[in-house]
């Protein structure tokens, strides 16, 4: 049987996310759970139930719906048990919403499905496009991931994966023939620091890294989202300087923190943990990039990438 997977958003013409036009994949389910997440509806490894309260109509459809009792209305107000929805497979409450308040973060698809949609948009990509996949963590549905990349590649569409490096080595290594490109993200080089804001430590990370480097044959690109306070202390710094230099890492991306995502949380009923207010400055930005260059290391910030 053909592999199915779970798929959240699928977005044509990217320039970000590898080399020319891209059609970028978002794939549900991560082994982190990063607290500035711009994708935080693709955390859980099947699709969530999102809940958009401006076109709610209070008209009761869902609750009749629900095989689990877990909507109720209270003062004038929708409340969504959401414990009990982790438990739903049939998403049954959306069946009759007709204002699309209620909604699924993701979808299934074959990988079938996903090639036609590549193929449809191939047209679009120039000499240096391809498709990239992203998340959530593609590597975590790695029987798709394996089966769609192989199709990529055996009809020469470049391509590439954005991961959180929280895996095991089994997973990239059965990709690996079929990828030209890696972004790979390095929250922290500190394994307790990395713990406390992602929830996992980075020794899986810290050897994907060194593994990717000496078997890889394509481009590898670590990626640094810079958390003010977090990760861009002297410490933190010196810390990603002294791996890379160990470990002949030749390029890097740094990715000021933004919260794009922000708004995402509350379709959850959740609370988004970081202060919205705080950003990261230009001169800021400028310094860590500063760091690397004059270690040797390329270094690009945000979207001012060579691709």
């Amino acid at each position: 049987m053909e592999p199915k997977a779970y798929i959240f958003d699928i977005q044509g013409m990217s320039v970000h996310d590898g080399p020319g036009c891209r059609t970028l994949v978002f794939m549900q389910g991560c082994t982190l759970n990063c607290n500035w997440c711009s994708n935080p509806e693709g955390i859980s490894k099947k699709p969530e139930l999102l809940y958009r309260v401006d076109n709610c109509r209070l008209d009761g459809n869902c609750i009749a719906d629900c095989n689990f009792s877990a909507i109720t209305i209270e003062n004038k107000k929708l409340i969504i048990d959401r414990r009990i929805c982790d438990s739903c497979t049939s998403y049954s409450c959306i069946n009759n919403c007709y204002t699309k308040a209620l909604s699924k973060s993701a979808k299934e698809m074959c990988v079938t499905d996903l090639i036609k949609i590549v193929n449809r948009d191939r047209q679009y990509w120039g000499k240096d496009g391809g498709v990239t996949l992203s998340g959530g963590e593609p590597l975590l549905q790695i029987d798709f991931v394996d089966e769609f990349l192989r199709k990529c590649h055996n009809s020469y569409i470049h391509t590439a994966i954005e991961t959180c490096g929280n895996l095991p080595w089994s997973n990239f290594s059965r990709v690996l023939p079929f990828v030209d490109w890696i972004f790979i993200d390095f929250k922290h080089p500190d394994s307790a620091e990395h713990k406390a804001k992602t929830g996992s430590g980075n020794m899986k990370i810290v050897s994907n890294i060194q593994r990717l480097k000496a078997e890889f044959l394509g481009k590898i690109v670590v990626r640094i989202p810079v958390i003010p306070g977090y990760n861009n202390t002297d410490e933190a710094i010196s810390g990603y300087l002294n791996f890379f230099m160990k470990n002949n890492i030749e390029e890097v991306n740094i990715l000021p923190l933004h919260h794009l995502g922000r708004e995402k949380y509350t379709l959850l009923g959740l609370d988004y943990e970081m202060d919205h207010t705080i950003t990261i400055s230009k001169e800021e930005i400028s310094r860590i990039e500063g760091v690397f260059t004059s270690a040797g290391i390329v270094c690009y910030s945000g979207h001012l990438t060579p691709f």
